[in-house]
């Protein structure tokens, strides 16, 4: 970085000294313009989630499933940046039509990334990924998903069935305080417990009044007027905007540990997530 800041500030003053003032000043503009663009894609390339040296060697060369996504967390400048070094990769989304990715078609449709094979979709409930066989993939990635699921302990355990002895979830969820949810408490585990047990599905609106009124409209770009949202919200059963649950650090490593996974990490990553990423343990 040092040589190309060097290289650049001799080419400025080189083209100042022979050019005429009227235009050096623009020219220069240019250059620092540049050089300010090529400080930030450094610092994109060079910034990983903490966790991502643990993840990256257990899903190189590996066979996975996303529930939801395509997401650019795992993409290239992301902060898990897995789609480069996978072999394989599957796909789940809860409809054919969704507000993030559009229009899904089922079968060797799901393409994640240039250099890779194009993945199998799926059209499947979070909670109940009926096709898939158990215990078939290497690893399972979700982002920004789990809190979008009314039995997050259900999506769980399906996540976990489907897994290889040994296999590993990365899952990626909002951090409170930096989300429309921060005015809102962290769900209970209790509650959370409760909703399995209950067999809670996605049409349920237990959460909506809190939501209505403690969402921040100012952080939500899908959301303009409160009546819009309302409106919206009420037919989350199409929609899955809603957050059903907010959840941390500690709430999320006691899930993974309920439903049966070993803990490898869960922290917070500033300023956006919390991440987790936990192994289905070694059967004898």
């Amino acid at each position: 970085m040092h040589r190309e800041r060097r290289v650049m500030r001799e080419m400025l003053h080189s083209a100042y000294r022979r050019i005429r003032p009227a235009r050096a000043a623009a020219f220069g503009d240019r250059v620092h313009v540049r050089l300010r663009r090529m400080r930030t894609e450094r610092r994109l390339r060079a910034r990983r989630a903490m966790l991502f040296p643990q993840i990256k060697p257990l899903v190189a060369g590996k066979r996975g499933f996303e529930v939801g996504g395509p997401s650019t967390i795992f993409a290239e400048p992301g902060l898990i940046p897995v789609y480069p070094i996978v072999a394989a990769l599957d796909n789940a989304n809860f409809s054919g039509q969704t507000l993030w990715e559009g229009t899904i078609t089922e079968g060797a449709t799901f393409r994640f990334h240039p250099s890779k094979p194009v993945g199998r979709a799926f059209i499947s409930e979070a909670t109940h990924l009926g096709d898939v066989a158990d215990s078939v993939y290497d690893f399972v990635l979700s982002s920004h998903t789990l809190e979008h699921v009314a039995n997050p302990i259900r999506a769980l355990r399906e996540w976990w069935r489907i897994l290889r002895p040994g296999g590993v979830l990365i899952i990626v969820l909002p951090r409170r305080d930096s989300a429309f949810d921060h005015r809102r408490e962290v769900t209970s585990f209790e509650h959370l417990v409760d909703d399995e047990r209950r067999g809670t599905q996605e049409d349920d609106l237990t959460h909506l009044d809190e939501i209505l009124a403690l969402h921040d409209l100012d952080r939500d770009p899908g959301a303009s007027r409160l009546e819009e949202f309302e409106a919206r919200s009420r037919r989350n059963v199409e929609v899955r905007a809603l957050h059903h649950h907010v959840f941390d650090v500690a709430l999320l490593a006691r899930l993974l540990e309920h439903t049966g996974f070993e803990v490898r990490g869960v922290l917070e990553e500033r300023p956006a997530h919390v991440m987790g990423l936990a192994c289905k343990p070694q059967r004898s």
